[in-house]
């Protein structure tokens, strides 16, 4: 029988706690990456939407300026003049 050469328990121990940690830390990380990717479509999607319905509204009512919250517009005469 051949005699092996060990590490501590403790020393071993050690090394596969901080090896779990990085793991798992890693793992954390890679969860939140992706989900900041899922988020930054979104933002994407909702961003376009946000573009053709401005398309859509510049088409029907020109160039204006809105108030989203009322509803009412005014033309933009800065841009009927440029």
């Amino acid at each position: 029988m051949s005699n092996k050469n060990k590490i501590k328990e403790e020393e071993l121990a050690s090394i596969k706690e901080a090896i779990n940690n990085s793991n798992q830390a890693k793992a954390i990380l890679g969860e939140a990456t992706t989900q900041a990717y899922i988020a930054q479509m979104q933002v994407l999607d909702v961003e376009k939407k946000l573009g053709e319905i401005q398309e859509s509204l510049k088409e029907k009512y020109g160039s204006i300026i809105l108030d989203v919250n009322t509803g009412e517009y005014t033309v933009d005469s800065e841009e009927d003049n440029g």
